[in-house]
């Protein structure tokens, strides 16, 4: 039988911040997520139909949240696995979690954002029957899940880099698309562009987080294979 002994339990800094890091950058992403939604409401105080526009992003953001908390819960259940595979240098486990996991992401996002498009229209109007308010709501959907992907390989490689012990790498993954790529664009474009510069904010960012992933690929790659002695 084992027996539990309070002096045998110690508490460490160190031990302290390897828990608490895990959970920081899907901390953030939350937090950005509020933040971007915000900052979308502050931009469009200033444009002609604000509280339209206003109405219609609320809808949308409730929306594309059930998308973001999809994937949140796919990456979720890939972490331990990925974290056990890791920590008990089981290669070809982890290999096979980690593809797994960017296979399953990106067919989420698109499939999400194949719905969310298609039917576009019918879903706002299950929250609000204002023409104005559906037709701004139609291509505030759109224009958020236009490149719906970019959250989901962002998301498995901020995962990926806190499994493979590089929470800073996670954290920088997880303030880039909502937060470093898209406040400029949501702070600049609409004054340029009106609410055409709404609609296109989140697919720049995207675009830039797309660029930015596929640079940092490789470098995920090289820690795996540095940790483990294998690629992926």
């Amino acid at each position: 039988m084992i027996q539990l002994k309070p002096k045998y339990f110690k508490i460490s800094a160190g031990l302290i911040w390897e828990v608490v890091s895990i959970g920081i950058p899907t901390a953030v992403i939350q937090i950005c997520l509020a933040a971007a939604a915000s900052l979308t409401n502050i931009a469009a105080k200033t444009l002609p139909d604000s509280d339209l526009i206003i109405a219609a992003y609320g809808v949308v953001q409730r929306l594309v949240l059930i998308g973001c908390y999809v994937i949140m819960g796919f990456m979720q259940g890939y972490q331990p696995v990925a974290s056990y595979a890791f920590g008990a240098k089981n290669r070809e486990r982890f290999r096979q979690s980690a593809r797994f996991a960017l296979q399953g992401s990106l067919v989420l996002t698109v499939a999400v954002a194949i719905f969310y498009i298609v039917l576009a229209k019918p879903l706002i109007l299950l929250f609000n029957r204002n023409p104005l308010v559906v037709d701004y709501g139609k291509w505030l959907l759109i224009s958020q899940v236009a490149l719906y992907p970019a959250f989901g390989l962002c998301y498995m490689m901020t995962i990926t880099f806190q499994t493979i012990g590089s929470p800073r790498m996670g954290l920088f993954l997880s303030l880039i698309r909502q937060c470093l790529f898209y406040v400029p664009f949501i702070l600049i474009l609409p004054g340029m562009l009106g609410v055409k510069g709404i609609y296109f904010s989140q697919p720049a960012a995207d675009i830039l987080t797309i660029i930015v992933c596929v640079l940092l690929f490789n470098t995920m790659k090289r820690s795996i294979s540095k940790n483990m002695g294998n690629d992926m």
